[in-house]
């Protein structure tokens, strides 16, 4: 019976996580996740070419990092931003294991991440945004940070059991819906130019990654 009851236990904790953190298979090879998470989309809509200046801001350990300091070689590069020092080490690591040198880590703060004014071409904020206790001022600092014409990519993830609930009852899930992000970015001086509400399916639950390109409005 207490082996039964730990089993039932195990089975829910499980099931539990999987809600929470939608995963695409621990075996994925590097390929298989730039496929899913469709990376070569995002480095077109982020206009990743050789010499641009890009900023990851919640860049984690590295993974889109990496992979936008290679599209803007050899005369681009890419701030790393993260409030994490621990994410920041990992990130060091992958590009050091990738050769990529074109990086420049920065450790943020939660309501600032330390970005020059108008130096960028563009800032990606990927799965991080609801992270972010202090948006509107994060927002507002990287409002600051692009170049005229420059571009913020945001995407998010939202589970189908989330829809409709408080943005806090989302975020506590670790989830937001793309019209609460599009009226925040409106809020903060940027216009939205494009929108996909269904950019990448989650392939364990009902839901999926929205993504949402703007613009400052005043440009």
């Amino acid at each position: 019976m207490i082996l039964s009851n730990w089993r039932r236990a195990l089975a829910l904790l499980v099931l539990v996580l999987a809600l929470a953190f939608p995963t695409f298979g621990a075996q994925e090879s590097d390929a298989d996740l730039e496929r899913l998470h469709r990376v070569t989309d995002l480095l077109r809509l982020l206009n990743a070419q050789p010499g641009a200046s890009i900023a990851d801001v919640g860049a984690g350990d590295g993974f889109f990092t990496v992979r936008i300091a290679r599209a803007v070689e050899p005369a681009g590069h890419v701030a790393a931003v993260d409030i994490s020092e621990s994410a920041l080490i990992k990130l060091r690591e992958r590009a050091t294991r990738d050769a990529v040198e074109n990086i420049d880590v920065i450790v943020g703060a939660a309501d600032d991440p330390h970005l020059a004014a108008g130096q960028y071409d563009a800032v990606l904020i990927h799965n991080a945004y609801h992270e972010m206790p202090e948006h509107e001022a994060m927002l507002g600092h990287i409002h600051s940070a692009l170049k005229g014409g420059g571009r913020l990519i945001v995407v998010e993830p939202i589970h189908d059991s989330s829809r409709g609930k408080t943005r806090d009852e989302q975020v506590a899930k670790h989830d937001i819906e793309a019209d609460i992000v599009d009226a925040e970015l409106r809020a903060a001086g940027f216009e939205v130019v494009e929108r996909d509400n269904h950019f990448v399916a989650f392939t364990d639950v009902a839901g999926g990654f929205w993504l949402i390109v703007a613009r400052p409005s005043s440009r």
